[in-house]
């Protein structure tokens, strides 16, 4: 694999958003963020063709590139310290300095290990993030820059923040490249810590006070996170004196010996995925701008959580710890789908469906069979098509409708058609056959048939799934007449366009996915014969649904029968005991069975009791 393309998917980014720090023209900017989307596209092809590799790199795995990783390890924490200090946050500056300790003990107590002969290695699950990361990051900042535009003519800023809003997010997929493609686990580190400033800054950009309290919860929740990793890496090298990831998740390395450094590790991806009890970070990441919320939700930060954990799960087979973990990510799966159906905040639906795909993921790493770990790797792909798709139409709804509450954008098809028919097929390619989000359960439930609680957890989850999507999807298409209908910027339509195909095309290619990433396994083969048959039946219905809406859109609408009389005032009709009553019409949420403040106090602690299993387990 040439360094070249190394250099053109983790370096490019990041000088790409330097010179947008420093351009004062907006035609510039966006200029340079469509060529690197262009240059991220170009390079993650040129990986895919050359997959899978292990070769050395002078990027990754110099003693420059060491001595780098080692004073981030320093100047990252010390970073994270001043903001909590500057806050008077106390969680951030307890974990920030526990981070330092680490640091320095690891920098005088542990003897200094060897460069890693191969520092860059792309297997098929690192390609899966980094086609991730090229392309669907590359869509989301190409859909920021009218979105962001629009966002401060909103706020009335009298000077823009762009410039330092696209130096973060194009840095960002830079480091997440190379978090993808290094393959010594103290490079990897740096790179994870980067993650965690990149999402604290753009959690925080709009500086307003939840804004702000937002960003230091997500960066107390991964500092604590960067422990249990800098734990984990110290403890494995102490050891076993193994840096080099490969070596690491090698089961021979531990067979007879404490699980205790990967159950830290996984638990760093645990808290990186926002799974429950830590979901709040990933929850508060919504008063952020649209894409930022979809770059975290879909296509970044998040995916390091699940990441690490499918990368360590061949060492997971016939453990406690994989046990223990699958059980925490099916239940996960399993509430946040139940917290996502008592929601009307569409954002918070989409973000709840994303915390439950996580866990259904880290469920697949658990159980650690091939079939296990191609359905985690398939659905991984698939989901952050999709769920950046749906973030992106909700982003734009919002703007022209000015809500994000789903009742508000009832009927939204009336008013944006392109964006609301692309919404509710991404709603729809959730849950329908053949697609492959439906493909990937189908396959995570069958490698889970030998668990009847891991069963149960994930049947319950996809039920719940089934009715949220369905009811997103349906209010969204719902009939109400408008005056005028909105057309979104083509740099707005052309990304929801192009993830709209993609979420669709690449579910079609479940299978061929599967394939092309693990050559090896067949999760998703036996259901392969039946896709053209489902694909067939699925369009059929899809083109006469269309028919019937287009059909009922040109009709006159007609009021509701309200059983009662007309009344003098608007919205209201004379009914019983000759009242006046409010007509309204809503979706059902279950707020007594499904609302967050019961429903979160009891799946936190039940959730969070998991996880303490995962490391006692591994202690004893």
């Amino acid at each position: 694999m040439s360094e070249a393309y190394i250099g053109l998917l983790v370096l490019w980014p990041l000088a790409a958003g330097l010179a947008c720090l420093v351009l004062t023209s907006p035609g510039a900017r966006s200029a340079l963020v469509l060529l690197t989307g262009i240059a991220l596209a170009v390079g993650g092809l040129a990986v895919a063709a050359n997959a899978p590799f292990a070769a050395p790199s002078a990027l990754l795995g110099s003693e420059t590139a060491l001595h780098i990783a080692e004073g981030a390890a320093f100047v990252l924490p010390a970073y994270f310290l001043l903001r909590g200090l500057m806050a008077k946050h106390w969680l951030v500056i307890v974990f920030s300095l526990g981070q330092l300790a680490l640091a320095a003990y690891g920098a005088v107590a542990m003897p200094h290990a060897a460069l890693v002969q191969n520092a860059a290695v792309c297997d098929g699950l690192s390609l899966a993030l980094v086609l991730v990361v090229c392309f669907v990051g590359s869509l989301i900042a190409i859909f920021a820059l009218p979105y962001m535009k629009h966002h401060e003519e909103h706020l009335h800023l009298a000077v823009s923040k762009q410039p330092g809003f696209f130096l973060i997010m194009l840095a960002f997929l830079g480091f997440m490249n190379g978090l993808a493609l290094a393959n010594d686990i103290r490079v990897f580190e740096a790179f994870f810590e980067a993650t965690t400033l990149c999402s604290f800054l753009l959690i925080g950009h709009d500086k307003t006070e939840i804004a702000t309290k937002n960003a230091l919860r997500a960066l107390w929740m991964n500092c604590l996170g960067g422990i249990f990793l800098h734990a984990g890496i110290l403890l494995t090298q102490q050891a076993h004196g193994l840096v080099d990831i490969h070596e690491i998740v090698n089961p021979a390395v531990w067979a007879g010996a404490s699980m205790l450094p990967v159950a830290l590790l996984l638990l760093a991806g645990c808290v990186k995925a926002a799974q429950m009890p830590f979901q709040s970070w990933l929850l508060g990441a919504m008063v952020a701008p649209t894409p930022v919320s979809a770059l975290l939700h879909s296509s970044t930060m998040v995916k390091v959580g699940v990441f690490m954990c499918l990368r360590l799960a061949p060492v997971l087979p016939g453990t406690a710890t994989g046990v223990v973990l699958a059980t925490a990510g099916a239940f996960t799966f399993f509430a946040a789908s139940a917290l996502a159906l008592g929601q009307s905040n569409a954002k918070k639906i989409l973000a709840y469906s994303t915390v439950a795909n996580l866990g259904l993921i880290i469920a697949c790493a658990g159980m650690a069979t091939p079939a296990a770990i191609a359905a985690g790797v398939v659905l991984l792909v698939i989901h952050a098509a999709t769920k950046a798709l749906l973030f992106l139409c909700v982003g734009d709804m919002e703007q022209i409708v000015g809500s994000r509450d789903l009742e508000d954008l009832r009927g939204a098809v009336a008013k944006a058609p392109t964006t609301a028919l692309a919404a509710a097929a991404g709603a729809l390619a959730m849950i329908l056959p053949p697609l492959g989000m439906l493909m990937g359960k189908w396959a995570a439930i069958e490698a889970a048939l030998t668990n009847p609680i891991l069963l149960l957890l994930m049947a319950l989850g996809s039920a719940l799934a089934v009715v949220c999507w369905v009811r997103f999807a349906g209010t969204l298409l719902a009939g109400r007449s408008v005056d005028k209908t909105a057309h979104s910027h083509i740099l707005t339509s052309g990304p929801i366009l192009s993830l709209l195909f993609g979420a669709i095309g690449l579910g079609m290619a479940a299978p061929w996915i599967n394939a092309l990433l693990l050559p090896g396994a067949s999760a998703l083969a036996g259901g392969w014969g039946l896709i053209p048959t489902l694909f067939v039946v699925g369009m059929l219905g899809w083109i006469v649904g269309m028919k019937v809406l287009s059909r009922q859109s040109a009709a006159k609408l007609a009021g509701p029968y309200i059983g009662g009389l007309p009344s003098a005032e608007p919205g209201t009709f004379v009914g019983a005991l000759g009242k006046n009553w409010v007509l309204s019409e809503g979706n059902e949420y279950a707020e007594e069975l499904f609302g967050e403040p019961k429903l979160t106090k009891v799946a936190g602690v039940l959730a969070g009791a998991l996880l303490l299993a995962l490391v006692g387990g591994a202690i004893i």
